[in-house]
């Protein structure tokens, strides 16, 4: 769509607060999963028992009701969050022109994307979080004004809830347009005002409608727009250059309701198990505080004030001595003790027991309910994931029942972290394109993929299958792709010496291959050179190459840049190697003529 269209659009949605189809819908149950997720203003999802509840009953329990909603999903978290932070097997950014530069360029851009933190990171905390509260919210790249004659742009991210996205239209599931409300405040007769300014993201151009006061209507670049109210709107363009309009939805799971027009939460499927336990739950709260205790039964006497008739005067004022109760007053509190005098006469002893009794409660329901919460807490797990991994007696299970649900866990993930992947090389495109970094010319290639199994094992799993596979004889290729796995959960926090070691990795020749083996293999004398020279000055070759591509770093460069560079200073030591070895055959030649009796040397 170009900007005289989107303008006329623009104007009719201003003037007619128009919204897209599935706006209510989206919004509505953004503010459910926001409120399960978080737990702000929960309360308001409880449900008055008619039958069997009052007003002040149901007000007490809202007031009382704590709910376990919230840390229930936090505990769902976990499996997504270890998924976003796998390594993509495949990561790559090329370009056709002047490649090693462009490529650190953008990636420094990708570094401090968030901040001083990556795009990686950002995605890490918001595509997950947003796949839980609000998955029709809208990931748009921004950037700040700059003066393009000594810098470039810095490209940032700006989340546009759907609350805010009102109006967009996909062709072919392709954004054409987005439109984003925001509330702004602005003066009118010196009086801060409440407002919207509405932007229009085209692509190639950017439209704005910004509310201002009368007092500007003749101000150039104002107009009137006349729909419910009359109202005056600065109108500003901005051709921010664009290839496509900047902006993608956060979720991936598509809601059946709107025929796969938007999007749903990744524990919308188990809403019924969250509704009922936010429904036991606040009934067991409720319980407790008003049963759970030991309850005290007491023969109390009647008010001594003579006046007082059953907790009334002859006013019909409360009587002070009782407070309306009609009872002497006894003490409630818990550490309370009450004292009687010990009498003289033993016979005048009151039986304590008789004056006084404690009834314990009944807790056959309590129990019920705290174990149909836990049982509601193990569903949503088992439903959300398709098996119960993470939750259920871990002696019970069988080896078939845990690669079953392994792979149950990664048909959940993938999608998942499909879509991750298409957010990522979307950005990076964005990213790249606003830095100037991704004209025609360029060819600019981007792509990014995880793998189907995303190995959710632990370290000392991989360990003892590590230990069991070179036990057994194992290829080289298996006992190498173990150790990558436990590399991955070793150096997770380290991501420059993980990266370092990938690539070393790739190029060792003997990968897998115990020393004791290759050092048979070596005397042998059946394998080339290059790869016995290699194998023996590995470190060695890798330190020379390190301090003479220091800038770029030598782990940034292509992995065919690098291989070139190895292969080289191989050949370097291979010259060195033999040049000494016959310097020294030489040198002990002429020791041995001259010291030959036989060879004239004396």
């Amino acid at each position: 769509m170009d900007k005289v269209k989107g303008y006329e659009v623009l104007i009719e949605v201003v003037k007619n607060n128009k919204t897209h189809q599935d706006y209510k819908r989206v919004v509505d149950l953004a503010d459910l999963y926001y409120k399960l997720t978080t737990g702000d203003k929960i309360s308001d999802l409880l449900k008055q028992i008619i039958t069997r509840e009052s007003d002040e009953e149901f007000k007490q329990r809202v007031k009382i009701s704590e709910s376990v909603c919230p840390a229930i999903l936090n505990s769902t978290k976990l499996p997504f969050q270890k998924a976003t932070r796998k390594p993509p097997i495949v990561r790559e950014i090329d370009f056709a022109v002047n490649a090693d530069d462009k490529k650190l360029e953008l990636e420094q851009f990708i570094k401090t994307y968030w901040g001083d933190k990556s795009l990686e990171q950002y995605l890490e905390y918001a595509f997950t979080d947003y796949n839980y509260i609000d998955p029709n919210a809208f990931l748009i790249t921004e950037f700040s004004a700059f003066d393009s004659r000594i810098e470039k742009a810095k490209p940032y991210p700006f989340i546009v809830s759907s609350t805010e996205a009102i109006v967009f239209e996909y062709h072919n599931e392709i954004l054409d347009y987005l439109i984003v409300k925001l509330p702004i405040t602005f003066l009118d007769k010196k009086v801060l005002q409440e407002g919207f300014k509405f932007t229009m993201y085209l692509g190639k151009d950017t439209i704005e409608f910004t509310r201002v006061s009368e007092d500007e209507k003749n101000n150039e670049g104002v107009i009137l727009i006349e729909g419910k109210e009359k109202a005056y709107y600065l109108v500003a363009y901005f051709i921010p250059g664009y290839i496509k309009v900047p902006a993608i939805r956060l979720g991936f799971i598509r809601d059946a309701e709107t025929k796969g027009r938007s999007f749903v939460s990744v524990f919308h499927h188990v809403l019924a198990y969250l509704k009922k336990t936010f429904k036991i739950d606040s009934e067991l709260d409720l319980s407790t505080s008003m049963c759970a205790f030991q309850q005290r039964f007491a023969y109390v006497s009647p008010c001594k004030n003579p006046a007082c008739n059953k907790g009334r005067l002859l006013d019909n004022t409360l009587c002070p001595d009782c407070n309306g109760t009609g009872e002497q007053p006894f003490h409630r509190g818990t550490m309370d003790i009450v004292t009687l005098t010990l009498p003289k006469d033993p016979a005048d002893i009151i039986d304590l027991e008789r004056l006084m009794v404690y009834k314990g409660p009944l807790i056959e329901l309590l129990t019920f309910q705290k174990d149909y919460i836990e049982y509601l807490k193990q569903s949503v797990h088992a439903m959300m994931f398709n098996a119960d991994l993470f939750t259920r007696d871990q002696v019970a299970i069988t080896a078939t029942e845990k690669i079953l649900d392994t792979d149950n866990m990664n048909d959940t993930l993938y999608p998942f972290l499909r879509h991750l992947s298409s957010v990522w090389e979307f950005i990076v495109r964005d990213i790249a394109t606003v830095t100037d970094l991704n004209k025609p010319v360029d060819k600019l290639k981007v792509q990014n993929k995880y793998p189907y199994d995303l190995k959710m094992k632990g370290l000392l799993e991989l360990m003892t299958e590590l230990k069991a596979s070179k036990d057994a004889g194992a290829s080289t290729s298996t006992i190498s792709a173990i150790e990558d796995d436990i590399n991955e959960i070793l150096y997770s926090d380290r991501p420059e010496e993980l990266k370092e070691m990938r690539i070393k990795n790739e190029i060792n020749p003997f990968r897998g291959v115990a020393n004791a083996d290759i050092r048979f293999i070596i005397s042998q004398n059946n394998i080339p050179l290059y790869n016995r020279t290699l194998w023996e000055n590995f470190e060695s070759i890798f330190q020379d190459l390190e301090i003479e591509n220091q800038k770029p770093w030598l782990y940034d460069l292509n992995t065919i840049v690098i291989n070139e560079k190895v292969k080289v200073k191989t050949q370097e030591y291979i010259s060195n190697i033999t040049g000494e070895a016959d310097a020294q055959a030489a040198k002990d030649a002429a020791v041995f003529t001259k010291q030959n009796p036989f060879t004239g040397g004396q």
